[in-house]
């Protein structure tokens, strides 16, 4: 059975190649404005984690193949080739900026456990380091911003009253500008974080935190044949490890509307405008509502946030909210008992149009990202039984 790299080289757009050999020459006229009066910046972004019912984290592919060409990857100058995965993708960090006049700025965002793989608009690089200069913040002014007519997720971040965004740099021998409502960028890393989520049977889960600071507002979500159910908790045990919740899927289906909704309000509480916060949830609905599986959603503590991604902005903002949302996808032991069977099916010498074979190849299909993972913790499960 073949299974999907982890990283699509063939999508990686030449403005990418382009951003990583050339940066444009420093002016005057670049430098972040002096006395910018009122300026707030907000920013959202996910990260996800997977793990098997034991809580072992796991290794998998990112998203890929859900971004616009235009966007800037990571090219690999010795293997011509991205991160191969992680156990930490980090995804669609995008920061806005509400000026109370137009200005000029400049932004470094730095990932210190992981790896720097996609960007927009045009920035400096390295492997855990971004840099964008000479961003020019602007007001009333109508901006024609990038779109490609394959769809995308990338597009409802924009659907704010953020100002727009202008970069300008140099590409060889010609001045090029890039522009959009937001600063975007993506990662991987290969770490754990305090999360962990342990699977027992019948839908139940115990939910730890190993952190200094323990998330709140954690919220358990089972999407099963298309239905949704979903349970927000706290965790108000405490142990020597940390804190903790004992938790179980509810009995009841709900709706992908209610739990936006819920999800929404408490994204505003946290900092959010409610646009911002309908943007993040439009953004990720598809995945977080409507891909089938098991996961916990929660968000990162602010010291935790500042750890993880440092970020600095020039002027220094009079306002300054990061609100950073967790999804840890977990398997159940009755689904690995199914995906066991499957894997079973896979590596036996059965021929290639067998109909079972196909129906297993099928079914792990669906595990989406996940399915290589969930695929070799199966084969290291089955192999003392061999």
């Amino acid at each position: 059975m073949r299974f999907p790299q982890f990283w699509a080289t063939a999508a990686v757009p030449v403005a990418g190649l382009l951003a990583l050999a050339c940066c444009s020459a420093a002016d005057p006229k670049d430098e972040p404005t002096a006395d910018p009066a009122k300026l707030v910046v907000h920013e959202w972004g996910t990260f996800s984690t997977f793990s098997g019912s034991d809580g072992k984290n796991l290794k998998f592919n990112p998203y890929d193949n859900d971004l616009p060409d235009f966007v800037h990857a990571y090219l690999s100058h010795a293997s011509k080739e991205g991160p191969q995965g992680g156990t930490i993708s980090l995804e669609t960090p995008v920061i806005y900026f509400y000026p109370e006049r137009p200005l000029t700025a400049s932004v470094q965002v730095e990932f210190p456990k992981g790896t720097l793989t996609e960007w927009y608009p045009h920035a400096g690089r390295t492997d855990t380091k971004l840099t964008w200069k000479g961003i020019k913040v602007l007001l009333e002014e109508t901006v024609k911003l990038p779109e490609e007519k394959k769809a995308s997720r990338y597009y409802a971040a924009r659907e704010t009253d953020a100002a727009p965004l202008r970069v300008t740099f140099r590409e060889e021998d010609r001045l090029v500008t890039e522009q959009d409502k937001f600063l975007f960028y993506r990662g991987v890393g290969e770490f754990d974080m305090p999360l962990g989520v342990r699977a027992a049977a019948a839908g139940k889960f115990t939910v730890t935190w190993r952190g200094k600071d323990p998330a709140t507002d954690l919220i358990l979500v089972r999407i099963q044949g298309g239905k949704v159910r979903f349970q927000p908790f706290r965790l108000d045990q405490r142990v020597k490890s940390g804190v903790l919740a004992e938790v179980q899927v509810p009995r009841e289906d709900s709706t992908a509307d209610k739990l936006g909704e819920a999800v929404a309000k408490l994204l505003v509480a946290r900092g959010l405008k409610e646009k911002e916060a309908q943007a993040m949830v439009k953004t990720w609905r598809s995945a977080w509502f409507g891909e089938e599986g098991t996961r916990v959603l929660y968000f990162l503590p602010d010291e935790m946030t500042a750890e993880l991604l440092p970020l600095r902005v020039e002027p220094k903002p009079t306002a300054l909210v990061r609100v950073l949302v967790g999804r840890h996808d977990v398997l159940t032991p009755e689904q690995e008992k199914q995906i066991d069977s499957w894997v079973a099916k896979l590596t036996r010498s059965t021929p290639e149009d067998d109909p079972g074979r196909r129906a297993a190849e099928e079914a792990m299909a669906k595990l989406g990202r996940y399915q290589t993972a969930a695929f070799h913790a199966a084969e290291a499960r089955l192999k003392p039984r061999r």
